[in-house]
């Protein structure tokens, strides 16, 4: 048979409390003063609303001569009438009584059949049994401090939800201005990426929030100091639906499972798993080097050419390969290419290649022809372990496409003037010709005026 112990568990703690009840100075600290506090200190979570209830009804059940010195503000009230006072059960008041026991608010004199009186002796009160309320003037001073550090920390957490909010609204509406370029939805992406981790951001951390804050800010400094490459509508509708420049001399025995085009978007079904770097074969073969170079042959100068995109985001721009190596780890982070990918492929292509290779890829992936990065950079790999890898074909074949698109939009602006100059012309001559027929009816005016007596 289990026995039921009854009464209130007692600890170290406990014993602690009592201690400091017993040599606390009372007579500095008013009834008024404690009454005040305790309607702060839900603020520090300490206890909830319905104990500081509680704890104020006990400080105004206890007289305020009671505070004064060498006197015990203690309560002898029982939990019935308490719970008639607050509007609960007196079981429920126990329990919120010991609650505040055991966070220190206050001392329970139990006596020994737990009912509540005062011995007196020489109109004096030794010894007294019930709610001590001594340890609140005891710890005054340090629960005034926690309720101001609180609230300190709730304002400042306050303030990092409203500016997390004012950053995402400011982002999202630059991202709307931008919506039809290639980098809109990677932005887009990563600020969704951010919120998702964050959460609510009622409920997240200030240092959550301080963090995310910073993350937003450096994605709002890129979109708004950055020089961005704009497309229009049918551009962007273009891409969604063609390959640019596809001329393909393969042969079904050069398609595989791993090869680097398997992530290359909208391509005919039968070559769906052929590299860009094959596709691109038929109409750069005047200007790349030779299969069997294995060292890459790439002047600097043409890096900002082909790789425009890239330029766009590496601090100081595209100046040498030094550069590409410096930015490896910040554009494989940015398109989502994990840190094992790209030491694996520095392991198997060496530091230039594989930073030439992550730089193609985050090219491309831009101008929306590669969905998945990562996936797209590990069939680089097995490609390479194969010795059927040409990174320079890639190379050439973006600048070609750069060169194309730039000689595209001078031949345009050259046929908007030759159009502008023709109409000029047109309306030239029709003016003359108008002005001749008036200067004709003039001349034949003043020869009949002549012939008239």
């Amino acid at each position: 048979m289990v026995k039921k112990t009854s009464g209130r568990k007692l600890t170290s703690k406990h014993w602690e409390y009592i201690k400091i009840a017993d040599n606390t100075d009372i007579g500095h600290i008013t009834r008024s003063q404690l009454l005040f506090l305790v309607q702060d200190l839900p603020v520090t979570d300490l206890i909830k609303g319905t104990e500081a209830h509680l704890l104020a009804k006990l400080l105004n059940t206890v007289p305020v001569t009671h505070f004064e010195k060498g006197k015990i503000p203690i309560v002898f009230k029982t939990n019935h009438q308490i719970g008639l006072e607050i509007g609960c059960t007196s079981v429920h008041v126990s329990r919120l009584l010991s609650r505040l026991f055991d966070k220190g608010l206050i001392v329970m004199r139990d006596s020994a059949n737990y009912k509540r009186y005062g011995f007196s002796f020489a109109h004096h009160v030794p010894i007294a049994c019930g709610i001590d309320l001594s340890i609140l003037i005891a710890r005054y001073h340090e629960l005034q401090h926690s309720i101001l550090k609180s609230k300190e920390e709730k304002k400042h957490h306050d303030m990092a939800v409203r500016t997390f909010c004012g950053v995402c609204r400011r982002l999202r509406l630059r991202i709307e201005e931008i919506k039809f370029t290639p980098i809109a939805s990677m932005f887009l992406n990563r600020m969704n990426k951010v919120k998702s981790v964050l959460g609510s951001p009622f409920k997240a951390s200030t240092f959550k929030l301080e963090k995310a804050i910073k993350l937003l800010n450096w994605l709002l400094e890129r979109l708004f100091f950055t020089k961005m490459l704009c497309t229009n509508n049918k551009n962007v509708m273009q891409l969604h639906n063609t390959t640019p420049n596809y001329n393909c001399n393969c042969n079904k025995h050069e398609c595989s499972e791993l090869s680097e085009h398997t992530q290359t978007i909208n391509v005919t079904p039968g070559h769906d798993k052929m590299a860009y770097e094959n596709i691109e074969k038929g109409k750069t073969e005047s200007t790349l080097p030779s299969k069997n170079s294995k060292s890459l042959q790439i002047k600097p100068e043409l890096l900002t050419q082909a790789l425009p995109n890239v330029a766009m985001f590496v601090k100081h721009g595209l100046q040498s390969e030094r550069d590409l190596i410096r930015s490896m780890e910040f554009l494989a982070t940015m398109k989502g290419i994990s840190s094992h990918a790209v030491e694996e492929a520095k392991k198997t292509m060496g530091i230039k290649k594989a930073a030439l290779a992550i730089a193609i890829i985050f090219e491309k992936h831009c101008k929306e022809l590669v969905k998945s990065s990562g996936g797209y950079l590990r069939g680089m790999i097995a490609k390479e372990n194969r010795g059927k890898l040409y990174l320079e074909r890639s190379f050439y074949a973006l600048l070609n496409e750069a060169s194309e698109e730039k000689l595209n939009d001078w031949c345009g602006q050259k046929t908007e003037k030759n159009e502008s100059s023709k109409s000029k012309d047109q309306k030239i001559s029709l003016f003359k010709s108008e002005l001749n027929e008036v200067l004709k009816a003039l001349n034949m005016q003043t020869d009949s005026k002549r012939l008239i007596p």
